[in-house]
C-alpha cells in the first residue's frame, strides 16, 4: 500500500466544499460545489496556489470508455405445461426479470483541470478544486442518495470559539472518524447511525509515513440514515492526524488535519450491489498533470498529491467485516418491507428479488429454474427484481 504525502500549514483561510452524502445535483454533469455547509479550514496558500488551475477539458472526457448497453427487461418462459398421470399440469409462467443498474453500467471517461475518473454514463460530477484541496460528489442522476464523494485533505477546529474566530461553527472535539461524520451529516439526515467500524490494514503504514506526526484516528465506519423520508446505507471513511493546541485569549485555535475522506452511499439493502461500482470510481481518480505541475510549483516539492485513493480496499473493511449474522438479518427485513422474497436462478446463476409469491405461482417444486435461496446468500447481493 502506498505512502501518504500531505501537504498542510497551520496558517487558516476558508474552504467551501459539499459534504452532505444524500444532496441533490443540478441537471449538468460538471459543476463547481457551491451551497454547501463550510466544514473545512485550509491554510492559506501562496499566490501561485490561490489562482485556479485553467479550464481546459480533455477530449478524453467525450469517449466512452465501453460500449456495454444495459440488457431491456425480459420476459422468459419458466416452465412447460406436461401432463403426468396422476399429477396435475404445471402452468406456463413468465419471468419478468428486470436487471438492476449495477449490473448493467456503461462507463464513460470524465476529466477536467484537476483530475480524471471513470464514471457511469449519465452521473453527475459536482467538484471544487485549488491548490490547496479537491474534493468531489459523483451521484446517480435521479437518484440522490446513490454515489460517492472523495476529498484529499483538510483541517477542522478543535473547538467552537476556533471555529467562530473564522466565521464558522463547525468543529469536533474529539477528533474521531465518527464525530467528524456524525456533524457532517447532523443537518441534512433525520438520523445517521453507525452500526460498525473497523480500523483499515494500512494503519501503520500511514503512520510510519508521517513519523512526525500522530494519528489521532483513522476508521472506517458502515452507517444507516434517513434523508428526506428515504432510508440509506453507507462506509464513510477519514484520516485524523493530531494536531497542535493553539491557545489565544484563553481559547484553543487548534485543528485537526484531516485527510483522505471517502464515503459511498446508496438505498437500503443496496449498498453491496452497487460497492464494485463504487470502487472502480474511486479507484480510478487521478490527478491531471497539469493540476500537479500547479501544486509542485506552488509548494516547492517535486512530490505528487496523493489523494488515498489507493486504499480503497483497505477503507472497505468495515462493511465486508460486520457480522454474517447482522448482514442477514438485515437483508431480510429490507426484503420484508419491500414485500419481497429472494430467489436463485438456477441457469444464470444470478440471485433476484421476486415479488411475494413468485415461487407459487411458478409451480413451486414442480419446477426446478427457480429455488429459495441460502440464509448465507442474503450476504451476496442481488442482480435484479422479477415482477408480475
Amino acid at each position: 500500500m502506498k505512502a501518504k504525502n500531505i501537504v498542510m500549514s497551520l496558517l487558516l483561510t476558508a474552504s467551501t466544499l459539499l459534504f452532505s452524502a444524500c444532496a441533490g445535483g443540478e441537471d449538468n454533469n460538471s459543476q463547481v460545489l457551491s451551497g454547501a455547509p463550510n466544514i473545512f479550514s485550509l491554510p492559506e496558500a501562496s499566490a501561485a496556489s490561490q489562482a485556479p488551475v485553467s479550464q481546459q477539458t480533455p477530449e478524453s472526457q467525450q469517449a466512452p470508455v465501453s460500449q456495454q448497453t444495459p440488457e431491456n427487461p425480459i420476459s422468459t418462459p419458466v416452465s412447460e405445461t406436461t401432463s403426468q398421470p396422476g399429477t396435475l399440469p404445471t402452468p406456463t409462467v413468465q419471468a419478468n426479470i428486470r436487471d438492476a443498474e449495477w449490473s448493467t453500467v456503461e462507463w464513460e471517461q470524465y476529466a477536467n483541470e484537476a483530475f480524471t475518473l471513470i464514471i457511469p454514463k449519465g452521473w453527475k460530477v459536482e467538484y471544487s478544486a485549488d491548490l490547496n484541496q479537491v474534493s468531489l460528489s459523483v451521484k446517480h442522476p435521479t437518484n440522490a442518495i446513490t454515489g460517492i464523494s472523495m476529498i484529499d485533505r483538510g483541517n477542522v477546529y478543535k473547538t467552537l470559539e476556533g471555529a467562530q474566530m473564522m466565521g464558522r461553527t463547525f468543529y469536533i472535539e474529539s477528533g474521531t472518524v465518527q464525530e467528524f461524520f456524525e456533524k457532517s451529516f447532523a443537518d441534512t439526515t433525520q438520523y445517521f447511525t453507525v452500526q460498525s467500524s473497523a480500523v483499515p490494514a494500512d494503519y501503520q503504514v500511514l503512520q510510519q509515513a508521517r513519523p512526525n506526526s500522530t494519528i489521532n484516528d483513522y476508521r472506517t465506519l458502515y452507517a444507516t440514515f434517513s434523508e428526506n423520508g428515504r432510508e440509506g446505507e453507507g462506509m464513510y471513511s477519514a484520516l485524523i492526524f493530531a494536531g497542535q493546541d493553539v491557545y489565544m485569549n484563553g481559547g484553543n485555535y487548534g485543528m485537526w488535519e484531516v485527510d483522505f475522506v471517502h464515503y459511498c452511499f446508496a438505498p437500503q439493502g443496496e449498498l453491496k450491489n452497487w460497492l464494485p461500482v463504487f470502487v472502480q470510481m474511486m479507484k480510478s481518480f487521478n490527478y491531471t498533470q497539469e493540476y500537479i505541475y500547479a501544486w509542485q510549483q506552488a509548494n516547492s516539492t517535486t512530490s505528487t498529491p496523493d489523494s488515498g485513493s489507493g486504499s480503497t480496499d483497505d477503507v472497505l473493511q468495515a462493511f465486508e467485516e460486520r457480522s454474517e449474522q447482522d448482514t442477514i438479518i438485515q437483508e431480510k427485513r429490507s426484503d420484508m418491507i419491500g414485500e419481497y422474497e429472494r430467489v436463485y436462478d438456477n441457469d444464470s446463476g444470478k440471485i433476484y428479488r421476486a415479488y411475494n409469491g413468485f415461487l407459487e405461482d411458478i409451480g413451486g417444486s414442480n419446477q426446478s429454474r427457480f429455488t429459495p435461496i441460502t440464509d448465507h446468500q442474503y450476504t451476496e447481493g442481488f442482480s435484479g427484481w422479477i415482477d408480475k
